[in-house]
């Protein structure tokens, strides 16, 4: 019994002995190595020295020279595994909505709602109109929650614009994130024609203050997808009078004549393209080979 006592009392004290060598940042050992120390008796402590001693010495780890060596030229290359390419079942989004499985498009609006969901929100719009009512269920739900975020941070901005008009920067963040949520097509009624119309008073005022070529274009894609045709007409304009030619300029230009069915303005600006010696981009020629395609079949079919 005595004996027992003794041995007790021994291991007692090289747990104390233990805790205060760790105490002092002497013994390098983790903590948790202390629960070995003090449940198992000599062994524990024999085995908390010999890793104290292990990397005091650097020694950790197995011996280099037991390890098998690896050289990339050794290696057989043939042999390595290859990453399987894409699976040609992937099916794009939209299409995926359309589909008759369930299971798929279920998945689908699960994958979107992950993922950040204002990179998405045309998908949730066509999902809301989808014959599953789990996803139409999904879908719906999400769009209002990104409709109450996107109204908060717009009143925000409101807030802060109507006390100080005339800070460029906090304009300019407002209108770039007023514009997302109009492209978002999540604003439908009159909701999106006041929004819309904020939106042009903000460009209007932001030209009248710090005026860019970007500016003038989002107002004018603003008026023409409002169809505004005299406003975007004069915008154009003021745009030719201050900027030179440019593939967004024409671009525009030949958006306003298409939409107000300019059939002899857009032949006009085709023919000036055509006979400069300036460099044609691919945007460019592909709508001069639209219309010209058209032109050619409404011509077949008279």
């Amino acid at each position: 019994m005595r004996f027992g006592v003794g041995i007790l009392i021994v291991h007692l004290i090289i747990v104390a002995l233990f805790l205060l060598l760790s105490y002092f940042k002497i013994l390098k050992v983790n903590k948790e190595m202390f629960a070995i120390v003090l449940f198992v008796p000599v062994f524990g402590a024999l085995c908390a020295l010999l890793i104290h001693i292990t990397i005091v010495t650097g020694k950790s780890g197995s011996n280099s020279k037991n390890l098998e060596a690896m050289r990339g030229n050794e290696i057989d290359h043939t042999r390595m595994p290859v990453p399987e390419a894409e699976s040609n079942m992937v099916v794009p989004l939209e299409d995926a909505l359309i589909m008759d499985d369930a299971s798929i498009k279920r998945s689908v609006i699960m994958d979107v709602l992950m993922a950040d969901t204002k990179s998405y929100s045309h998908i949730l719009n066509q999902a809301r109109m989808n014959e599953d009512v789990e996803v139409v269920h999904y879908a719906t739900t999400a769009m209002v929650e990104l409709s109450k975020e996107y109204e908060l941070k717009l009143q925000e901005y409101s807030i802060k614009y109507a006390e100080d008009p005339s800070n460029v920067n906090l304009l300019t963040e407002y209108i770039t994130y007023l514009g997302q949520f109009l492209e978002s097509d999540m604003a439908q009624g009159q909701v999106l024609e006041i929004q819309r119309n904020n939106y042009q008073q903000l460009l209007v005022r932001k030209i009248s203050l710090a005026p860019t070529f970007e500016d003038y274009a989002s107002l004018s894609n603003s008026y023409l997808n409002a169809e505004q045709y005299s406003s975007a007409d004069a915008t154009l304009k003021q745009m030719e009078k201050i900027y030179d030619m440019s593939e967004e300029l024409w671009i525009l230009k030949f958006r306003y004549y298409y939409q107000t069915k300019a059939s002899k303005s857009i032949k006009e600006l085709i023919d000036k393209t055509m006979n400069t010696d300036q460099f044609i981009s691919s945007r460019i020629m592909e709508m001069i080979n639209f219309w010209e395609n058209s032109n050619k079949q409404s011509a077949e079919m008279e």
